[in-house]
């Protein structure tokens, strides 16, 4: 499973899902799916939980790229979920964080509790 991803308009949230190994054309591909989407809009939010990517096959370049064709307006919150003991996944985000970090109020990577994350985007549980 490399990334997929569904849209609830009532919560205006994009939930996003990931496992395996991402690289670059994966996480290229489903920013590419979600910003074709018709439900999509650069208001929602994003649950992105990442508890079961085991690795990156990531370069800086496609980083940078992801960063730059972010389709997420100002005052959308992002939400990432990982694993505490995934150091690597932990420290890709970051530097996507560190890219898109126009608003870091409204990308945070830290969670590792998918409820510490449904609350801070304001889900029930």
């Amino acid at each position: 499973m490399p990334a997929e991803y569904h849209i609830d308009k009532e919560l205006n949230t994009l939930f996003s899902k990931a496992g395996g190994t991402l690289s670059d054309s994966d996480l290229l591909e489903h920013q590419r799916l979600i910003t074709n989407d018709p439900a999509f809009t650069p208001n929602l939010n994003q649950l992105f939980d990442l508890r079961a990517v085991t690795g990156f096959a990531l370069t800086s370049e496609g980083i940078r790229l992801l960063a730059s064709r972010d389709p997420f307006g100002v005052g959308a919150k992002r939400a990432f979920i990982v694993n505490p003991g995934a150091k690597a996944v932990f420290g890709m985000l970051r530097m996507f964080q560190i890219m898109t970090d126009e608003h870091p109020d409204e990308l945070r990577v830290q969670f590792d509790h998918i409820g510490e994350a449904r609350s801070w985007l304001g889900l029930p549980e």
